[in-house]
């Protein structure tokens, strides 16, 4: 069994995966991508993910894509504590809050981290170099939005958006974690693996909104989080550079 996984820094969707893999116990080759350089748009890279990004699984030669379709698949391919509840009912809850982080949460926190770093790290490259890795991103709404908050383009309104949606993430996580450890049925589920991935910048980069006084219940349990050997695994893997963290 050979199984591969191609990742940035752990953080944002490479914590995910990470997470998942480390929490089941699976053997895995770790190939880092160093993000900053922008080593997701290399040729080599291009040829196991056309669309440029991490992470990227490949079992035994088979390729999958989408850290959440990985996340669920490495649950059910791989022999290890269960990741997803029992019930099916419970599974649907679980799928709304991994949905809700991947179209509220991580767009959300992604937008603004790269408003406030992307136009210092295209400012840094000598004349014309941050032009050219934009050219070579394969994704034209990616390539778009980085072109974008490089020149500082986000408008208010949009910056107040995703801002008024960190808000609501905050609000939602603390309340679903009032009585209760976990977010779904009271166990820890792939639910978790994903808030997490995100919400672990956020006391950090969004301190009004995580705070022991605003939501000690969230507080606790990234500290249960951190706790759990897989979790505590996956945050020990290589991090170069402090982007991803400040992008979640």
């Amino acid at each position: 069994m050979a199984v591969d996984l191609y990742h940035g820094e752990p953080g944002s969707n490479s914590l995910k995966v990470l997470q998942a893999i480390h929490e089941k116990g699976v053997p895995f080759t770790s190939h880092y991508i160093n993000l900053t350089k922008f080593e997701q748009h290399d040729p080599e890279y291009l040829r196991i993910n056309p669309a440029g990004q991490v992470p990227t699984l490949v079992h035994d030669g088979r390729v999958l894509v989408e850290s959440t379709v990985i996340n669920e698949y490495i649950d059910d391919a791989f022999p290890g504590p269960p990741l997803k509840p029992a019930d099916p009912y419970d599974q649907g809850l679980m799928r709304i809050w991994t949905k809700y982080v991947d179209e509220v949460f991580r767009p959300s926190l992604s937008f603004l981290a790269w408003h406030a770093v992307i136009p210092g790290l295209a400012g840094a490259m000598p004349e014309g170099a941050f032009e050219e890795r934009l050219a070579r991103i394969p994704l034209k709404e990616k390539r778009d939005k980085w072109a974008l908050a490089a020149s500082g383009g986000f408008t208010e309104r949009e910056l107040e958006s995703w801002r008024h949606n960190l808000a609501e993430v905050t609000d939602r996580v603390e309340q679903a974690l009032t009585g209760h450890n976990w977010l779904v049925a009271d166990r820890f589920t792939l639910a978790d693996i994903a808030v997490f991935a995100m919400a672990i910048s956020m006391p950090r980069s969004h301190g009004h909104l995580w705070n022991a006084e605003r939501t000690p219940h969230a507080m606790a349990w990234l500290e249960r989080m951190k706790a759990r050997p897989g979790v505590a695994a996956a945050l020990a893997m290589p991090n170069h550079t402090s982007f991803a963290r400040a992008e979640g």
